[in-house]
């Protein structure tokens, strides 16, 4: 799930031309600061559920907890809820580079 949100997040950023280099200096894994950036790129439509998730995974992924199997977080949402917001999250993303690529917003 962490992973899903960073790379829909930097995909967005990246559409907006913030470079993989800035991304990986100033972001790195931090899911928070990358949905402020977001946010001030101008993504308004964030699913809801989307910062509750960054916020209790970010820190966990940051460190290197998840891959080792060292955290089991009280998510904020159940699964399929947590899955439906990251799945919107991704469509949202690839809907606004999509239309981006055929002359739109």
């Amino acid at each position: 799930m962490a992973i899903a949100i960073e790379l829909g997040l930097k995909a967005y950023l990246l559409h907006r031309g913030i470079t993989d280099q800035w991304n990986r200096i100033h972001l790195r894994h931090d899911l928070s600061k990358a949905l402020k950036c977001v946010r001030r790129a101008g993504l308004k439509d964030i699913p809801h559920g989307i910062s509750e998730l960054a916020g209790i995974l970010g820190p966990l992924y940051a460190s290197g907890a998840l891959s080792r199997g060292m955290a089991s977080p009280l998510m904020p949402l159940p699964p399929p809820a947590a899955d439906r917001a990251i799945a919107e999250l991704l469509t949202t993303v690839e809907t606004i580079i999509a239309d981006r690529k055929k002359g739109g917003v």
